[in-house]
């Protein structure tokens, strides 16, 4: 059940993005989207869809890592309980992605001091907009752990994509989550799927 309601949530969470886009645009487009932009817009739809299943939801801030950018809630069912860690990729170099891996540790070592009445899981968002650096290339591969089927579209956007040498999942030392890549953003003009910009989803169970 817990997969279809955030497989929902993500879904018309896509919609909520290009609407977000569109409201902070040119800072969107210049920088990507702030990491409390992303977490709160994800929390409120996942809460959403959560009340449309008759399933009352309580979010709160469980961290704020102001230089980070990367802040961490707490969404609390009687059923189960949701961790989300929003990161804004604005940089694919080495120091973001690690930075992301240190806010997963920090939520792990919250939910290992507390009793588990129900089923933990955490969600992974984040967004970035392809540069011409190597680390950019990567992010893709970094995030499913190998290059994504569609390479040709990318690279008919003028992105090459690279491989990557050791990925997110590899890092993380979960059990095997669901990763997904999205492209909210469309071209006003065509419609056409502006594959410069990433929407980055991650769903783990943590026990």
């Amino acid at each position: 059940m817990i997969n279809d309601l955030l497989s929902a949530s993500i879904q018309q969470f896509k919609a909520d993005c290009l609407q977000l886009c569109e409201q902070h645009y040119p800072t969107v487009h210049n920088r990507g989207m702030r990491g409390d932009h992303l977490g709160k817009a994800l929390c409120r739809r996942i809460i959403s869809t959560l009340n449309q299943a008759d399933i009352p939801a309580q979010v709160q801030v469980v961290a704020h890592q102001n230089t980070a950018d990367q802040p961490v809630f707490r969404l609390d069912t009687p059923h189960f309980t949701l961790w989300v860690i929003a990161h804004r990729l604005v940089s694919a170099n080495l120091a973001r992605r690690e930075s992301l891996i240190a806010a997963v540790e920090t939520v792990k070592a919250a939910y290992q001091k507390q009793p588990h009445a129900h089923p933990h899981y955490l969600i992974l968002v984040a967004d970035h907009w392809f540069d011409r650096s190597k680390a950019s290339k990567e992010i893709p591969a970094w995030w499913l752990g190998q290059l994504p089927e569609n390479t040709g579209d990318y690279l008919a956007d003028g992105i090459r994509l690279l491989g990557c040498e050791q990925s997110l999942a590899q890092r993380l030392t979960l059990p095997d989550g669901e990763r997904q890549i999205h492209h909210p953003l469309k071209r006003h003009s065509s419609s056409k799927t502006v594959h410069r910009y990433l929407l980055l989803t991650a769903l783990y169970p943590l026990s």
